[in-house]
């Protein structure tokens, strides 16, 4: 293993696509001054498998009950310093029970959940910004193969 490979953080992310009509439930953050959305989600643990850890995070951040279903994208988000990589495995799920809240005090940076319009999505400050791929997905009715896309890093 490489000097820079053994400094380098590593992280799996595991999210969900929930739809409500032409709704998508997303999660806002704020960290430095930035207000951003992101879909719900968070950090695979050891043990876990990447439904598990879907489940589970959805429950802690939005208070609902998902069944998790089949991927739909992966997207790498790598520093240019190469001090921090995120692999994101993104889900379609499925609402089990439950009304979607800002369920978790664990976390400062999220400070929101919301049910976003479709037509709105476009506008907002969204990481990684996989939106085009979503809303391909979303027009195909989530029938499209899964893709990878490769390193989506902004700063």
């Amino acid at each position: 293993m490489s000097e820079r490979a053994a400094k380098t953080k590593f992280r799996v992310r595991c999210a969900a696509v929930l739809i409500r009509g032409d709704e998508i439930l997303l999660v806002k953050h704020e960290k430095d001054g930035r207000v951003y959305w992101l879909l719900p989600g968070g950090g695979l643990e050891p043990g876990e498998t990447l439904a598990q850890a879907t489940e589970r995070e959805l429950h802690e951040e939005c208070g609902v009950t998902i069944r998790c279903g089949r991927l739909l994208l992966v997207a790498e988000s790598l520093e240019p310093s190469r001090a921090r990589q995120i692999i994101n495995m993104v889900f379609l799920a499925e609402l089990v029970a439950g009304e979607a809240h800002l369920a978790t005090k664990n976390d400062a940076r999220l400070v929101g959940v919301a049910w976003v319009k479709r037509d709105a999505l476009q506008s907002l400050t969204f990481y990684p910004d996989f939106r085009d791929q979503l809303l391909t997905q979303w027009e195909h009715d989530f029938a499209l193969n899964a893709v990878s896309l490769g390193n989506l890093w902004k700063a």
